[in-house]
Formats: structure tokens, sequence, C-alpha cells
């Protein structure tokens, strides 16, 4: 809906022209440019020490839905505020940012083996949901695409983005499955011996750097002699 239907949004109900309409849908999304920000302040949240894998994926979620939400409604009351438009949508991408910090890696914390197929079966799905929003702003925007039209658009994806949240919440989880096919013991494993070479590999630097140390006290020893 965000990027089929805005710049007709922009066009009807805050009297852009077609140009302007879509440089400032546009715009907007320069927000998506805070998901890798995000996403590695999310890993940094995960990190030992700080919070589970679950809890930051279901603050995130939760966050970036309802927030998304708000922005939606707000932007069906500003009336026709061109520069406060332009600025909640691009919150609003911002919120969905926020988001996309978890549904492009959840897969991952699922089911590392079947991360391909779990996505292919979420973009499906996402791809049909798509489809079936693009003929519901239709439907509400076909006899007068209005101000009120709007908000009856904006209030439907504020409570799909609102449901989203409490089933993520709800059903939603960041910890690996029963089903993924690889065992808490195999994780650890791995974990284990990454932490191993890792210990290795500054084992090795600080002889080395010692050894460099000992060659150079020796020439400057031999030099002063």
């Amino acid at each position: 809906m965000t990027v089929a239907w805005i710049p007709v949004f922009m066009r009807d109900v805050l009297g852009f022209n077609t140009t302007n309409s879509g440089v400032f849908s546009a715009v907007s999304f320069v927000a998506m440019v805070f998901t890798v920000p995000l996403g590695l302040f999310a890993d940094w949240l995960r990190s030992p020490g700080r919070l589970s894998t679950n809890v930051v994926r279901k603050i995130f979620g939760a966050t970036g839905f309802v927030l998304a939400a708000c922005m939606l409604i707000l932007v069906g009351y500003i009336g026709c505020n061109r520069t406060l438009a332009v600025s909640l949508m691009f919150l609003f991408l911002f919120c969905l940012s926020v988001i996309c910090s978890v549904v492009f890696v959840n897969q991952l914390d699922l089911a590392p083996l079947h991360a391909g197929k779990i996505m292919g079966l979420t973009k499906f799905v996402g791809i049909v949901a798509s489809m079936v929003t693009s003929h519901a702003v239709g439907a509400f925007t076909y006899h007068s695409s209005t101000r009120s039209e709007w908000q009856k658009v904006f209030f439907l994806a504020a409570g799909i983005q609102i449901v989203g949240a409490i089933v993520f919440v709800v059903f939603g989880s960041g910890n690996l499955q029963s089903w993924a096919g690889i065992g808490l013991t195999d994780v650890e494993t791995n974990v284990q011996q990454q932490s191993d070479e890792t210990n290795n590999q500054q084992a090795e630097t600080k002889v080395e750097q010692e050894y460099r140390a000992d060659w150079v006290n020796t020439n400057t020893i031999i030099t002063h002699l």
C-alpha cells in the first residue's frame, strides 16, 4: 500500500501535482536507511549479559507495529498540512524499518537450516496481502478520493498493524525451534569452537608481540654495548 497508494493520497488529498507527489513519496522512503543501524542496535542488545533474542525481537516488533499504526491514524487527521503529512509518512516508514530488523532475520532465529524456505513462505504471504490491500484501497477510494475516504484506509491499515503486534507478541518467538533440525548442543558446540579459535588467535598475537618486544630489547642492549 505504501509504495502504490501514498503518491495518490498526496495528489488527491494534499494537492501535490503528479511530479511532486512522486518526489515527496520517495523522500519518505529515505527513512528506510535506518534499517541497518537499528539491526546493529538489536544485535548489541542481544549480546551476552543484556537481553535474550526472544525479548529483543518482540520489543522491536511490537514497538514498530504500534508506532506505525499511530502514525497512520495521525495522517488521517492532519487535514491538508503538507509538511506535517510528509513528516508523518517519514516517521511511519521509520517505524517500518524498526520492524524490518525483526522480519528480515527472524527466520534465522527459528530455524537456520530452513530460513530460506520460511522466507519464501513469508514473502509469498506478503505479496498476496499487498495484492488484496491494493484492491481494498481502490474500493475505499473508488467513488471519491477524499480525506474522509482515506481516513478509512488509514484506520484499516492501523488496525492491521495493531493486530500484527498482538499476534507477534503472543505467538512470535526468537528462540531456536525444536523442528529446526539442529540441536542446542550443536549451536553451543559451534559457539565454543568460535570462542576457542578467537582465544587461540589472541594467544598467538600476544606471544608474537612479546617475541618482538624481546627482540627489540636485545638489539637495544647490543647497540649500547
